[in-house]
């Protein structure tokens, strides 16, 4: 996983400094750019943060409470309950989800961390 982290952030990182090579050289939103790549940086870090959250299982009470309230106000039909419950205890799918959150943590914190390191490579170069 930190492998994947790694050349996540570094080609992520690489391909920030690309875009922002023309402002370099031409001398032109050198400080637009950097802010741009930070602010997109923070992004990433926030959205791997709100996987991490999902993934954990923190908010599966708080989620699930949810869930029940609305089950009071919105009447489901019998077939569709089953199949819900189908596929709560379907384990392959949940294997998937699981699978595909620690996948998404991974990338989009990567990006976020080679997005941001970018952004201050860039305010050292002006």
């Amino acid at each position: 996983m930190i492998l994947r982290f790694g050349i996540t952030a570094l080609i992520v990182g690489t391909l920030g400094f690309l875009y922002a090579a023309p402002h370099l050289m031409y001398g032109r939103e050198n400080l637009a750019t950097a802010n741009l790549l930070f602010l997109l940086g923070l992004l990433g870090l926030v959205i791997g943060a709100i996987f991490h959250v999902l993934q954990s299982g923190f908010l599966t009470l708080f989620l699930r409470g949810f869930a029940d309230i609305g089950q009071l106000f919105i009447r489901q039909s019998k077939a569709l309950q089953e199949e819900n419950e189908r596929l709560r205890s379907d384990e392959s799918l949940s294997a998937w989800k699981t699978s595909m959150f620690r996948h998404l943590r991974v990338y989009t914190s990567g990006c976020g961390a080679g997005l941001l390191l970018c952004s201050v490579v860039l305010m050292g170069m002006s």
